[in-house]
């Protein structure tokens, strides 16, 4: 049998071999005619790439045929995405065309595969490195320096993203191109993704059903995993981060491989951080948190055929605080209550080109076990098994020399969640759902494009009666349906991009919403769902303005959402076992707002940076009354300095960066106000390069007057707990 099976790896490596294929290309100035050195080739749809020579030349030795999105970028030169077909041997020219300043000009994994400035869907791409600037705690955390997004926080550990006031079941998450499921009802339930193995992150803000399925009423999160290594390299990184405000070690580590055609990425990470402190030293009991993140791919191809096969593995141990007693302890093993959340994403994503069409079939498996320890650290009170089962099957057309592009998908969610202890929040549940859309882009000309679609989604969600000792919960099998649609405008003239859009979501009640009865400790509520709640239905519209000139940006994106059957907790005079009661209800609700940002690049002063940016939400229900977990508005600006000198030691940048929260005084009846706030973060980051390796110093301090905060968008805001204190960082990253 093992003789079998060696002879089968070895029949299908040698296929892969015999199905070699070269591609040469030359990078020139479009002006001057001068070969471009050391520009980056990346395949989009392999995920991997080249470096032209010092002549511009390179060479593509792969294993497939078929036409893919080229995409080629160089320092001083603004980046280009090139459709090319594989099958040509011919040499191939690109040219590229010089630029002093690159802000939104980068390509998105969206499936338009278009730069940003072409995209008729504002799509925000922030990478990973970008969003760490100054250290966040989390990954959630990061995301808050995105203008738009913001962060419920609970401590230090656990962080949900908010997009423009909606987070939760309103916005959709993926990571390895398949959906997040882990019980992200909760408001303790954090983002469940961990940052090592992940690229860049793309922001789409607003109504998003109609690509990326139900529930996408506020926008989406798409992860985008790290690219495999160069053709026929090795790469490797370690790195370590500590932190003094929770005594925290971050530790990262990476291998890239890339040989023949078969690519592999391994990471891996670890943190482990005590109590939070607090401006006046005292530390925040049971804050202390501890991650682990395990994370692999492997790329491969044959003929027309690209795959990748990813599995990632997240653990989080969270301690629990349910109260403001102040704590001087530094230890790291949580008190009681804490909760054990694991993860585990298998992903298999495969692309087949067809001539002009491009086909994409995604299977996924998510499994999510959460443990909640009350009065034993051996026998879990709660624990819920959420088993989540995915397919995404799309195809992509282009006719007509590529001014239409037709896509058409069908995507879908078995779901089945299980209960494992005494404890039971939610009861026993199986969820199904189904989604068809189609989506035509046409574009008039270079300056005019025009989009539209429609979908259908279906959902079922079905369970048994369940009682225990103290609670019971009726059967339930409801079944909801939606259209959708989408349509979409961009006109660019010169310096200036207009878009316009007008979307429409769709999210079924969850089965917390449906069926919560009992206790919610992590919250400190008694929930009560409503069996007979509604879909809600959101309808968008957005707009956007940009102009970029070579030395200055600008941005302007309002925006207006209205959602018919809005669920939210109203709190009740009731008591039950001492703990205050809420209601899920429904209503209509009203959010707009948008954001507003400025990028200044001074010029002879190629090296100075100057960002703010301004965001805003607005929201209220039918009755005028303020909706509850409405970020206040923020001002964000950083002054950055970006220094390319030369010599083995580089100042890669250094930054100053100010955060103004203004006062938020329109909450909902249960909620209280937030007061403003100012913060100031500072950083460098310094480049050693040696012979063979890239040494990498980052340093810096966070909120550096230790100034005494509450964010509006914090679970500590009522027991009146500050935000953390004064955090001063140091990391090292070794890349070889």
């Amino acid at each position: 049998m093992k003789n079998h099976i060696y002879i089968t790896f070895a029949m299908l490596f040698i296929a892969l071999q015999g199905f070699g294929q070269n591609f040469n290309g030359k990078v020139l100035d479009s002006l001057s005619g001068n070969p471009v050195p050391f520009a980056n080739i990346y395949l989009i749809e392999h995920q991997t790439g080249s470096v032209s020579d010092t002549s511009g030349t390179f060479n593509l030795s792969l294993g497939i045929s078929g036409r893919v999105n080229l995409q080629i970028s160089c320092i001083g030169y603004q980046t280009e995405v090139f459709s090319v077909d594989l099958s040509n041997s011919a040499e191939q020219v690109f040219h590229l065309k010089e630029s002093h300043l690159q802000l939104h000009e980068v390509v998105v994994s969206t499936s338009s595969v278009k730069l940003q400035q072409d995209n008729i869907v504002s799509v925000v791409q922030k990478s990973i490195k970008e969003i760490n600037l100054n250290a966040p705690t989390n990954l959630a955390e990061a995301l808050s320096n995105i203008p738009g997004i913001d962060n419920y926080s609970t401590g230090s550990g656990i962080g949900k993203p908010v997009i423009r006031g909606f987070s939760g079941n309103r916005i959709v998450i993926y990571s390895q191109k398949v959906r997040i499921e882990n019980q992200q009802w909760g408001d303790e339930h954090g983002l469940g993704v961990g940052e090592v193995g992940i690229e860049n992150v793309e922001v789409i803000k607003g109504a998003s059903s109609l690509l990326y399925g139900a529930d996408a009423l506020g926008g989406v999160l798409f992860f985008v995993d790290e690219s495999y290594a160069p053709l026929n390299t090795n790469q490797a990184f370690i790195s370590t981060k500590f932190q003094t405000n929770t005594l925290g070690t971050i530790n990262n580590a990476g291998v890239k491989i890339n040989k023949n055609n078969i690519r592999v990425n391994m990471f891996g990470s670890y943190s482990s951080h005590a109590d939070y402190s607090l401006p006046n030293s005292d530390r925040v009991l049971n804050t202390r948190f501890q991650e682990m993140n395990f994370k692999t791919g492997i790329g491969f191809n044959r003929g027309k055929w690209v795959g990748n096969i990813r599995y990632s593995f997240l653990g989080n141990e969270f301690g629990i605080t349910e109260s403001d007693t102040p704590s001087v302890s530094t230890t790291r093993t949580p008190e009681l209550p804490f909760q054990n959340i694991n993860d585990h994403l298998i992903s298999f994503d495969n692309t087949f080109f067809l001539d002009r069409t491009k086909v994409t079939a995604i299977l996924g498996y998510n499994y999510n076990n959460r443990e909640e320890f009350e009065e034993s650290n051996i026998f879990p009170a709660l624990k819920m098994d959420l088993n989540s089962f995915s397919y995404n099957l799309k195809s992509s057309t282009s006719f007509s020399g590529d001014k239409l592009l037709l896509l058409t998908g069908i995507q879908g969610m078995y779901q089945s969640n299980e209960n494992g202890a005494e404890e039971i929040l939610i009861p026993d549940a199986i969820s199904t759902d189904i989604g068809a859309y189609a989506t035509l882009n046409y574009s008039y000309s270079k300056r005019l494009s025009f989009e539209g679609g429609v979908r259908f989604d279906k959902r079922k969600i079905s369970s048994e009666a369940m009682e225990s000792d103290e609670l019971s919960f009726p059967m339930l099998e409801r079944n909801f349906d939606n259209f959708n649609f989408a349509i979409g405008s961009s006109f660019r003239q010169g310096k200036v991009v207009l878009r316009a859009n007008l979307a429409t979501g769709f999210r079924a009640p969850n089965t917390s919403e449906l069926l919560s009865n009992g206790i919610h400790e992590g919250t400190i509520r008694y929930e009560i769902g409503d069996i007979n709640l509604k879909s809600e239905k959101a309808t968008q519209i957005d707009f956007s303005i940009d102009y970029q000139s070579d030395h200055f940006s600008l941005y302007i994106n309002p925006f207006f959402n209205y959602v018919e059957n809005y669920i939210t907790l109203t709190p009740t005079d009731s008591i039950i076992e001492d703990t205050p009661v809420y209601f899920y209800t429904q209503t209509s609700a009203y959010l707009t707002g948008g954001e507003f940002g400025i990028h200044w690049h001074p010029h002879p002063i190629d090296w100075l940076h100057l960002e703010s940016n301004f965001s805003s939400v607005f929201a209220e229900d039918n009755d005028g009354n303020a909706l509850p977990l409405i970020p206040a508005n923020k001002i964000q600006t950083i002054v950055k300095g970006e220094l390319n000198s030369k010599g083995k030691v580089k100042l890669d940048n250094v930054f100053i960066e100010h955060i103004y929260r203004l006062a938020q005084d329109r909450t909902a009846n249960y909620e209280s106000s937030s007061v403003e706030y100012h913060l100031f973060n500072a950083g460098v980051v310094l480049l050693i390069q040696a012979e063979k390796h890239l040494v990498e110093i980052s340093s810096g301090i966070k909120n550096i007057f230790n100034t005494a905060y509450i964010d509006h968008l914090s679970r500590f805001k009522n027991s009146k707990i500050n935000n953390p204190g004064i955090n001063a960082y140091l990391g090292l990253k070794l890349s070889f």
